[in-house]
């Protein structure tokens, strides 16, 4: 027993006599992330108050942004025209944001967004077709206190456009959806367009609408205003369950007032949400928001109405093709004329780019500038804009809480390509 008890202190001499006693260095280790990489980000406009979601520059240099909202006091506007760096006026009228009988309809006994057509309601996106029309696609579900959205009713989401090269403040033309088309839950997110004469047989062109909310692909003809609605519900276009990012290295939760839940595959629908249509118009590219899978899908199948050839749905299904993962989850998508598309990254406060030839998704930009990084727009000054909105901060992502510091910011990067007017 003395034995061992002398043998285990002189191993306890031992180990003390040669412990290492550590120090901190002046020196630091060969490589340190500094957080940026690739083309210096400008800052060209500061907003004050509300944070942006869409954006869209003309080729005339005319911008406008959209701001979701669900209180008309506190956000009058939906969608505005920047006309200097920190300030914004609604457009087309502050008339026209600001629908009469408010952006709810509680009759029922139960909270429905409106169902007004001639007002917006909650603008989600502004994009130019090849003609410099401006387009708003208007959800119809404004925000609730806490980050909800209530479910939407017949008139209130809607497509509106204003044909901006005769400075026009009125709608030309103004779409809404059947419920079999966009049901209540639906969420219009994102669009494209083709105004190429031999798609339909108006001639007048089509649009393509990512639905998040209900999970699916909307086409429009504009000269009909008819739509119908393709590839509803399938796994391409619909969050991946349990899905888990990480902003600002913190792992997110998505969790608001009325779910204060794990429950990405609910909020806003957590769907198809990144969105962009091929410099020849043959493809969409899409990722559902709460995914890091990049997906396209061709888009001559999407053009046959279910009503006229239900097999149509089938070939549409199979035409989606699975392109890999990511390396993290994205918000918008952009194309140039290049042919690259360019894809938001919240999780790494980057954007990266997705070349169709080689199959590759490359880092473009990182700048801890880029505090969710939500729609993308290429213009014609060499420049691609961007929002940034600290989304994740949001009542939508922290329990009902807003944690987002002001302002917020479009911020713009250099690029090779132009925009992409098809038709």
């Amino acid at each position: 027993m003395t034995m061992r008890k002398n043998a285990l202190l002189s191993f306890l001499s031992y180990a003390l006599a040669n412990a290492v006693k550590f120090t901190p260095l002046d020196d630091k280790p060969g490589l340190i992330d500094n957080g940026t990489f690739g083309p210096a980000v400008e800052v060209v406009h500061l907003f004050e108050d509300q944070p942006p979601i869409g954006i869209a520059v003309g080729d005339d240099g005319r911008a406008f942004v959209t701001f979701n909202r669900g209180d008309l006091a506190t956000n009058p506007s939906t969608l505005a025209e920047i006309v200097n760096s920190t300030a914004e006026t609604p457009f087309p009228s502050l008339e026209f944001n600001t629908p009469p009988g408010g952006l709810v309809n509680t009759s029922s006994g139960r909270t429905l967004g409106s169902s007004d057509s001639n007002h917006f309601i909650n603008v989600q996106s502004a994009v130019f077709d090849a003609r410099g029309r401006l387009w708003a696609i208007d959800t119809g579900r404004p925000v609730l206190t806490g980050g909800d959205n209530p479910p939407a009713v017949p008139g209130g989401p809607k497509l509106v456009g204003f044909d901006l090269t005769q400075n026009e403040t009125t709608p030309f033309k103004t779409i809404t959806f059947p419920e079999n088309v966009l049901p209540a839950l639906g969420y219009l997110n994102d669009i494209r367009f083709d105004l190429s004469a031999n798609l339909t047989a108006s001639g007048e062109g089509v649009a393509y609408i990512a639905d998040s909310g209900a999970h699916g692909i909307i086409v429009i003809d504009l000269g009909t205003g008819e739509s119908w609605r393709h590839l509803d519900q399938i796994r391409s276009v619909s969050p991946v369950s349990q899905f888990l990012p990480s902003l600002f290295g913190s792992p997110t939760y998505q969790a608001s007032a009325l779910n204060p839940a794990f429950h990405w595959e609910t909020v806003a629908g957590g769907g198809i949400d990144g969105f962009a249509i091929s410099a020849d118009g043959k493809f969409l590219y899409f990722t559902p928001i709460a995914s890091r899978e990049l997906y396209r899908v061709e888009t001559a199948p999407l053009l046959v109405k279910p009503s006229d050839d239900p097999f149509s749905v089938i070939r549409a299904i199979n035409s989606v093709q699975f392109l890999g993962q990511m390396g993290g989850g994205a918000d918008g998508f952009e194309t140039d004329d290049t042919g690259t598309i360019y894809l938001s990254s919240p999780e790494h406060n980057s954007i990266n780019t997705y070349n169709p030839k080689t199959g590759l998704v490359e880092l473009f930009v990182r700048d801890p500038m880029i505090a969710w990084p939500d729609t993308l727009s290429v213009a014609n000054d060499g420049f691609l804009y961007f929002t940034v909105n600290q989304l994740w901060l949001s009542p939508l992502y922290q329990n009902g809480t807003d944690k987002r510091v002001k302002p917020f910011a479009l911020l713009r990067v250099p690029i090779q390509g132009g925009p992409v007017r098809l038709g």
